[in-house]
């Protein structure tokens, strides 16, 4: 694993520079993961591809900028893709990630550079901001850093593997930054905007999700395809990474 920096951003790689000669993915996590929770995907991926994970701010012991916004976020990466002239995108994204490719896509407004989005469980609607992030904003942020400390702590201790690897990301990430990331997460989701673009402006996408979510929505409801990953939630990737590997890569490799 590469780390490579471009303005304010870090980005862990399979290479060690950023090329148009490769087919680019981009891979957003959720937050309170890292990009170190993905090594096994850059070990294992095909040379021709580029595989870029983009480091959420705050996450991975990250130093976090207060003035941070996840629309900021986004127009760096923009800038990231037009400098290097990147395309033939894979937008790869999971939970709160799901957000960024949406950014991304409203500044480049070129079809032709995105080849397919692939979203698992990503942050579309106000429903999605119900488990977390919206609790998170019913503290203010003093008493939500002895809160998040306790969640830490809580997820720990959890019976459930996925929770349990989760809570080794959530100790290296800054809880202003949880905090923060989760005001952006409540306000961009309002009003079903995400869900109306990636509805109407991605025209090669699949919605992914876990069949222990209780996600019981309509492929009508995204204007996609749906794959159901079986026996997993929302962590597939924490709970069996050889599978999610797998998986991972035939989505990648049969995208023509």
């Amino acid at each position: 694993m590469y780390k490579i920096k471009f303005k304010n951003l870090i980005l862990a790689s399979n290479k060690k520079r950023i090329s148009s000669n490769y087919e680019t993915i981009f891979f957003f996590y959720g937050m309170g993961c890292s990009s170190d929770d993905f090594s096994f995907l850059i070990k294992k991926l095909d040379k021709r591809y580029q595989l870029l994970i983009p480091e959420l701010p705050g996450h991975n012991k990250d130093k976090f900028n207060s003035k941070f916004s996840l629309i900021n976020y986004a127009n760096s990466i923009v800038l990231l893709i037009l400098k290097n002239n990147l395309c033939n995108l894979f937008f790869f994204s999971h939970s709160v990630g799901g957000i960024i490719p949406i950014l991304i896509a409203k500044q480049i407004k070129q079809k032709k550079k995105i080849k397919k989005f692939f979203n698992y469980e990503g942050n579309l609607t106000e429903y999605d901001t119900d488990t977390i992030t919206k609790k998170t904003l019913s503290y203010n942020m003093k008493e939500f850093d002895k809160k998040f400390n306790k969640l830490t702590e809580i997820c720990k201790q959890s019976n459930q593997i996925a929770i349990r690897l989760w809570s080794d990301s959530l100790k290296k990430t800054s809880s202003k930054a949880f905090y923060d990331l989760s005001k952006d997460t409540v306000m961009l989701s309002k009003k079903n905007i995400l869900l109306e673009f990636f509805r109407i402006f991605f025209k090669r996408k699949l919605y992914m999700f876990g069949s222990n979510s209780f996600l019981n929505f309509s492929e009508s409801v995204f204007g996609s395809e749906r794959l159901i990953l079986k026996n997993t939630g929302h962590f597939a990737f924490y709970d069996d990474n050889t599978k999610f590997l797998s998986i991972f890569l035939k989505l990648i490799y049969n995208c023509k």
